[in-house]
């Protein structure tokens, strides 16, 4: 069910210097429900991605998201991800890394997060602040020191916000799943798309045995899977570029970045 990238294994994954593992699974949007746990649905989450209008930012390999969860605790996180690497980028001390572990294919996720004021970000979101004002000063030097070359600090005069991209999020029950924290997430694109993907969260050594009981518990319940993998950001970039006129490149999607050699 997961095929790793050519010259990845999975004892690779075990003793990377990541702080978790996700693997994920994009499910067939007319297939068999997955069993969740009743009443745990939670609130809507709408996902703003933070650009210039031309998407400056992911084409320098950076994303930002403002997560607005309805409960006046808003959020914002600065990420950059590096295709088919498992050691490597750090970050600030305070940032995480994650390996988003896809078929055939492995993303190590580099993320700094921080919980929005609630007077900036209504000042920010709802009326006419200037959207960097929604960074924190650490996030703002990181994000200065990933701007590629030819792209100037004040960029982030520029930030638009796209979006949003609506999700509902519900928790699988962990009796039915014994390895990590399994989650169901329903996606809502601002075109009418709709997107299903089931992900595991877990520590890196137990990735190997997760990534077993995933495989089990979809045939289990008879979970088809969608004919390929796209992430949802990756998706929804393609969305904005229609819109805003340009084009996005397929093969590697805006904001992931192909390995150093």
């Amino acid at each position: 069910m997961f095929p790793l990238p050519e010259g990845i294994d999975w004892s690779g994954v075990v003793d990377s210097d990541a702080d978790s593992v996700e693997l994920k699974m994009l499910l067939a949007l007319d297939g068999a429900p997955v069993p969740t746990e009743s009443g745990r649905r939670r609130g809507a989450r709408r996902v703003y991605l933070l650009d210039t209008p031309d998407l400056t930012l992911c084409r320098a390999g950076v994303h930002l998201r403002v997560r607005r969860r309805g409960t006046r605790r808003d959020e914002l996180v600065v990420r950059v991800r590096d295709r088919g690497r498992l050691n490597g980028r750090r970050g600030p001390r305070e940032a995480r890394v994650e390996l988003d572990v896809l078929p055939g294919s492995l993303l190590r996720t580099t993320e700094l997060r921080g919980v929005v004021d609630p007077e900036t970000a209504a000042a920010c979101l709802d009326a006419d602040a200037p959207l960097r004002r929604l960074l924190s000063d650490a996030q703002r030097r990181w994000l200065c020191t990933l701007l590629g070359e030819g792209v100037p600090e004040t960029v982030i005069d520029e930030l638009v916000l796209h979006g949003p991209l609506t999700t509902h999020r519900y928790r699988v029950p962990r009796a039915r799943f014994a390895v990590g924290r399994a989650f169901l997430e329903h996606c809502h694109y601002p075109s009418g798309r709709e997107l299903r993907e089931v992900s595991v969260k877990c520590r890196p050594a137990d990735a190997p045995r997760a990534a077993v009981a995933l495989a089990r518990f979809l045939a289990d319940h008879d979970i088809a899977v969608a004919d390929g993998h796209r992430t949802k950001t990756a998706l929804w970039i393609e969305e904005i570029c229609r819109d805003v006129g340009g084009a996005a490149d397929t093969d590697r999607p805006l904001g992931d970045r192909q390995p150093v050699t």
